[in-house]
């Protein structure tokens, strides 16, 4: 995502940016937007960064902010819609049960931290579990 810093001097913290930006498949945009800072701090200014490259950094973080809103509002789609399924008979997948799957009816649904959860013959399955709504 990011070359690198250019310039000279000591710039450790920069190195160690860029590092941590190379191990994560993931950066955040705190991390893009610390990177992009140093990277026009330590840059030598007889030698600037090529303009093309800068709008290309731009408009990776413009697509990685698009792609945590329209995450966000997914979210929120999926979990104003789980309370549609009580009552509603459901399979879903179980691999402590013997058949792979469960079916039953959704009698209520929990929020835990990490998203909603839906109740079936008292226990307490993940939505990503669902496999079938009938």
């Amino acid at each position: 995502m990011v070359s690198g810093v250019g310039g000279t001097g000591s710039n450790s913290s920069a190195n160690a940016l860029t590092s941590l930006a190379a191990s994560n498949s993931f950066v955040s945009q705190n991390t893009f937007l610390t990177l992009l800072i140093t990277q026009l701090k330590n840059q030598d200014p007889l030698n600037p960064q090529d303009s093309s490259q800068f709008v290309s950094q731009l408009a990776q973080f413009s697509s990685l902010q698009q792609m945590t809103q329209v995450s966000k509002g997914m979210e929120q789609v999926l979990e104003n819609t789980v309370p549609n399924l009580i009552g509603r008979t459901v399979t879903v997948a179980d691999s402590t049960n013997s058949n792979g799957y469960v079916q039953g009816v959704v009698s209520g649904v929990v929020y835990y931290a990490d998203g909603p959860a839906i109740t079936i013959n008292g226990t307490n399955y993940p939505l990503s579990a669902v496999q079938n709504v009938s």
